[in-house]
């Protein structure tokens, strides 16, 4: 079983042409290569669409994949350089560890000031500093 891996976050990364429900393990390390493929396709995809638009004298964001295509350029977004193969990596599952990332701030629960770690690839609502996790 493989994870593909964001070089530039190290997080386990998710195609962008599949669900949220799709799971992030590949059965085989060549099934990960060809999810990279895939999202590498999506992207250039998404450029092409947005080339096409301006090419036009529309604006970029008359294109259909303009929310990829800035997912994949602008850098507030934290995830720039998605378009290429060489932002991955393929790493077995018994090979990764997650990086921890440490967040402070107010707790919607109590209302105090808290410092929490936890995993990178942890879904924000699960966080003690998110209101769905207190509102459950």
């Amino acid at each position: 079983m493989y994870y593909i891996i964001d070089n530039t976050t190290q997080a386990i990364h998710r195609e962008p042409s599949k669900g949220s429900y799709a799971g992030t393990l590949y059965k085989t390390a060549g099934a990960a290569k060809a999810g990279i493929t895939r999202t590498v396709k999506h992207y250039q995809k998404a450029y092409e669409q947005v080339a096409e638009c301006v090419a036009n004298g529309e604006s970029e964001y008359m294109a259909n994949m303009y929310n990829d295509y800035r997912d994949a350029t602008e850098a507030h977004f934290g995830r720039v350089h998605k378009q290429f193969a060489s932002s991955y990596t393929i790493v077995a599952f018994a090979d990764y560890i997650e990086p921890m990332i440490t967040k402070t701030g107010i707790c919607p629960g109590t209302g105090k000031e808290i410092t929490v770690t936890e995993g990178i690839n942890q879904p924000h609502y699960m966080s003690p500093l998110s209101e769905s996790y207190w509102s459950a």
